[in-house]
């Protein structure tokens, strides 16, 4: 899968009381969230999760990288492994 927009994304405007733009570093649309059918407050925080994906992404890239330093350790192991999965995810390397 191509590369992804980079960040910072933002939450922009909701339109027509139905979805909510999310744009990127230049003020260019992402994408387009729908917020009908979800309380108000559940869309905004769908929203806001939407926007930080990029941020999200790159701080588990770098806890991942942390993580690797403890791999023998049981635990980390673990948690290695469903990074490594939501990473794939988040890249369009698995769905």
């Amino acid at each position: 899968m191509t590369a992804h927009t980079e960040g910072p994304w933002s939450v922009a405007e909701t339109r027509h009381n139905y979805d909510t733009v999310i744009r990127g570093p230049k003020g260019e649309p992402i994408a387009l969230a729908l917020i009908a059918g979800y309380t108000k407050q559940e869309g905004a925080a769908n929203t806001a999760l939407l926007a930080a994906a990029p941020d999200l992404l790159r701080y588990l890239k770098e806890a991942r990288r942390t993580l690797e330093m403890w791999k023998d350790v049981a635990p980390a192991v673990s948690l290695c492994a469903d990074i490594d999965a939501a990473i794939a995810r988040a890249t369009g390397e698995q769905p």
